[in-house]
């Protein structure tokens, strides 16, 4: 069985201030938070 409950936070430049910044621009790479749970089961 998959997740229930997924919920997604907003974008976030990750690589902001890094030195593969340039390379992350160039992808238009994101990071993106997960929340998420298994289902119980009986």
């Amino acid at each position: 069985m998959g997740f229930v409950d997924v919920v997604m936070s907003n974008e976030v430049d990750v690589f902001s201030g890094s030195k593969h910044e340039s390379d992350a621009k160039e992808f238009d790479t994101r990071g993106v938070t997960v929340y998420a749970r298994k289902p119980a089961t009986s």
